[in-house]
């Protein structure tokens, strides 16, 4: 037998729905991040300086914040115990 060609599409699976314990999962860690963006987004540093490209509407459309470190690592804790892993 041949292998498949790389050139060719691959069969596309059928979509599997998640479990309704992942499901419940995925909605508690959304609840925790828009909770955990409220409490601190103020302390959140925003450095359009760090996308220069004249003329981009980066600052419109794609903002990315820094949380402090220590807000970073409360997230993920937090994140790591609801998707179960811790």
């Amino acid at each position: 037998m041949t292998d498949p060609d790389p050139h060719m599409p691959r069969p596309r699976r059928r979509p599997v729905r998640p479990s309704a314990d992942r499901v419940r999962r995925l909605a508690e860690l959304g609840e925790w991040h828009r909770n955990w963006v409220a409490r601190h987004a103020d302390s959140a540093g925003f450095h359009p300086d760090e996308h220069p490209t004249p003329g981009s509407d980066y600052n419109l459309h794609h903002v990315d914040l820094e949380a402090p470190p220590a807000a970073q690592d409360e997230f993920h804790a937090r994140a790591r115990q609801i998707m179960g892993l811790d």
